[in-house]
């Protein structure tokens, strides 16, 4: 399958008064054409600086791309112009943002929005770049779509406002869609009709998807692979199934027992994950989890855990899956 995306050791800071903010320290996944990687973690680990990273969005400064590699197709996106990126937003790579009500333009008609995506990037007449608007309206399940897009942002409800972000970030048939916190402040019947929404762009379209979110129930019936991000890491990557049904990173582990309506919080209430996450401006000597972390060596706190591979496609940043580690010792036995 064709890469779509591919990141490599990538390393994003912003530069603040209080000092250097090490946003982004090492990430690297890919994405294939057609396939869902839901990248999930705390606010704060790094995921939406990642993603707006691919389509160049951080100013700079303050951020600042440190080193490593970023591909989509074939364009190195870091050494990519800001000229050429206007050419490459929109048409090879779009974002669905976490607010549409913020992201839409208050003072212009829906319809005419999604027109101008669609002109700026495709050789259309005005008449043919609205005929394809109200399609795009259409395509993402927004009934009466033309009269629809004769009206404004706040004539929409929550839902609708996001089908429109979905239809303008789809207008230009990109390769690669980020969709970055598609479902927060949506209630559970509309999440669900988003879901359905992204899987069927995937299944028809064969665009690759970048879900962002910090919940891992949103993702379980969409995506492909999960990479778990933590104070701008990433600890561990593999299947919805690896992820899901044999965590091996403390953290994942965590975030699983923290959602409503797991076994273990029917048993014993709602669990939540002690502590908060470190300041990215002096990160933690060794493994960033450690102070929160139950499990916790004392080789946690003073060395940073490589990288181990499970199976096929899964891998964990824990010391816990070193060879040595007692328990490795008798799964061998």
């Amino acid at each position: 399958m064709a890469k779509v995306l591919e990141i490599e050791d990538l390393y994003v800071s912003f530069d603040t008064y209080a000092g250097e903010v090490q946003a982004v320290r090492g990430v690297s996944y890919s994405v294939d054409k057609g396939e869902v990687l839901a990248v999930v973690g705390e606010s704060g680990s790094g995921k939406s600086v990642t993603a707006q990273t691919i389509m160049k969005l951080n100013p700079m400064p303050p951020a600042r791309i440190k080193s490593g590699v970023l591909k989509l197709n074939d364009h190195d996106i870091i050494a990519t112009s800001e000229e050429k990126m206007q050419k490459i937003r929109g048409k090879e790579v779009s974002m669905i943002f976490q607010d549409p009500m913020t992201s839409l333009n208050p003072t212009m008609p829906v319809g005419k929005q999604i027109t101008e995506a669609i002109r700026h990037h495709q050789h259309l007449s005005k008449e043919e770049a609205q005929t394809r608007a109200i399609e795009m309206l259409k395509k993402v399940q927004i009934p009466n779509a033309e009269k629809r897009a004769k009206q404004y942002p706040h004539e929409f409800s929550g839902g609708m406002r996001q089908r429109a972000m979905i239809a303008m970030a789809l207008s230009c048939n990109p390769d690669l869609l980020i969709a970055d916190e598609p479902t927060t402040a949506l209630d559970v019947t509309i999440q669900a009709q988003i879901i359905e929404l992204l899987s069927e762009i995937r299944r028809d379209l064969g665009t690759g998807i970048v879900l962002i979110t910090h919940d891992l129930g949103v993702v379980a019936s969409l995506a492909d692979r999960i990479a778990v991000m933590y104070a701008g890491q990433i600890v561990e990557t593999g299947t919805a199934e690896d992820i899901f049904y044999n965590p091996s990173h403390p953290y994942t582990k965590a975030l699983l027992k923290s959602l409503p309506g797991n076994n273990a919080s029917k048993e014993k209430g709602l669990t939540s994950i002690p502590g908060t996450p470190p300041d990215l401006i002096a990160p933690p000597v060794g493994c960033a989890f450690a102070p929160r972390c139950e499990s916790c060596m004392k080789i946690c706190q003073k060395n940073e855990p490589p990288v181990y591979q499970i199976a096929a496609g899964h891998e964990s940043k824990c010391w816990l899956m070193h060879k040595d580690h007692p328990s490795k010792v008798k799964e061998d036995n």
